[in-house]
């Protein structure tokens, strides 16, 4: 008897949690052939909430000016609308979004460069899709600006869209999201934000059945973690390489990676690659690794423990290895973790940037006050590393 009513009680509440939900209803705004922007402005301002749908329901429709998406609504199309933006005037974005999360799916958005907007460099400047956290699908983004960028995110998916562009396919500032099932056709792919002095640029995320061919670096950030799995990436401009990332974490894998004149792989050593094909501009090698670099910095005894400060000021995270402090013929060793390469912190939260260790070594009191002394890290040299002859440091009491 228990039992059942348990059964029952479970079944009330499944039906009840049933009840919330389908009285909880999104809102539709349609927008058709004489719908204006203005209409659709003051429908996001004083009348959409969250998870209501912006429905374009015609075969095409001329957006004149930027849409400031303030909530956190779906815009979709069952029609695939093809929306034409057009300003004549300040034409730098298309969408701003500054809401916690907006979904884009069924479209083809089409930033077509009518405008008269310059940048510094003297072509036409435009972003399609600015925003915050965004997740695009089923869409396709055409950019035809000099100087454009389809998507500008710093958090969000993309899945089944294809983006076209004559500069920036994706810009990454500080980006966690995934790519997925997706195709980009653009001058960069998926490239550093525009101004990289002191700036580092991070994408956090994987790259699934996806295709990238690009006139300049396929993929161009400074800091990736994530992996790359059934994907192609071509590249076919002068000196551009597949994928150049300076430091990173993770895996490409039975993955297609080419370069027309430059190199297939520019990356971290931390990454691994397998069952993937690699094809470099002739007379270069396959791949460039980038490598790490230990530093012992400083060593002080301080009563009976000497404190020995090591850092990793190369461009790959190290293996564990090895510290030995010799003093005469005796020899002390201790283990040293994996360090992580230095990083520019930018507005990253990432353990990323912290690059050094400090490692504890206790010593008879005979051996205190003996004079020279010599640390030495990666004591066994098993660390392929950019310079050896920082590795040793010589002290004394």
């Amino acid at each position: 008897m228990f039992k059942y009513k348990k059964i029952l009680y479970a079944l009330f509440f499944l039906f009840s949690l049933f009840l919330m939900i389908s009285s909880v209803s999104s809102a539709d705004y349609y927008v058709n052939e004489g719908t204006t922007h203005k209409n659709i402005t003051h429908w996001i301002k004083n009348e959409a909430k969250t998870g209501d749908n912006l429905i374009f329901n015609t075969s095409s429709y001329n957006l004149t000016n930027r849409l400031d998406i303030t909530k956190s609504i779906n815009i979709k199309s069952y029609k695939n609308t093809h929306i034409n933006f057009i300003q004549e005037d300040e034409m730098y974005g298309m969408f701003y979004i500054p809401a916690k999360v907006v979904v884009f799916s069924g479209l083809t958005l089409n930033h077509n460069g009518n405008g008269n907007t310059l940048d510094f460099s003297g072509g036409e400047f435009g972003t399609t899709i600015n925003a915050f956290h965004v997740n695009i699908k089923n869409t396709v983004i055409n950019n035809n600006l000099i100087r454009g960028v389809s998507v500008d995110t710093r958090k969000g998916n993309i899945v089944n869209c294809t983006i076209n562009s004559k500069s920036h396919g994706i810009r990454v500032s500080y980006w966690k999201g995934n790519i997925i099932n997706s195709r980009i056709n653009a001058n960069h792919a998926i490239a550093n934000s525009f101004l990289t002095i002191n700036i580092v640029d991070y994408w956090y995320g994987n790259m699934i059945n996806t295709t990238i061919d690009s006139g300049d670096n396929g993929v161009e950030v400074t800091v990736w973690k994530g992996k790359i799995i059934n994907s192609t990436i071509h590249t076919n401009g002068s000196k551009s390489d597949g994928i150049n990332i300076n430091y990173g974490e993770g895996r490409i894998h039975r993955s297609k990676i080419s370069s027309k004149d430059g190199y297939a792989v520019k990356i971290s050593d931390a990454v691994k690659i397998t069952n993937s094909s690699l094809s470099s501009g002739k007379g270069l090698s396959k791949s460039i690794r980038y490598l790490p670099d230990l530093k012992v910095n400083k060593a002080v005894i301080s009563g009976r423990t000497c404190y020995i400060a090591i850092s990793n000021i190369g461009n790959s995270t190290s293996k564990p290895t090895q510290v030995g402090l010799k003093i005469g013929k005796v020899l002390f060793k201790a283990r040293v973790k994996s360090i992580r390469p230095f990083i520019i912190q930018g507005h990253s939260d990432e353990s990323w940037v912290k690059n050094n260790v400090t490692v504890k070594i206790t010593l008879a009191k005979k051996y205190i006050n003996s004079r020279l002394k010599t640390v030495k890290v990666d004591y066994y040299n098993k660390i392929k590393e950019i310079n050896k002859k920082n590795n040793i440091f010589k002290f004394r009491r």
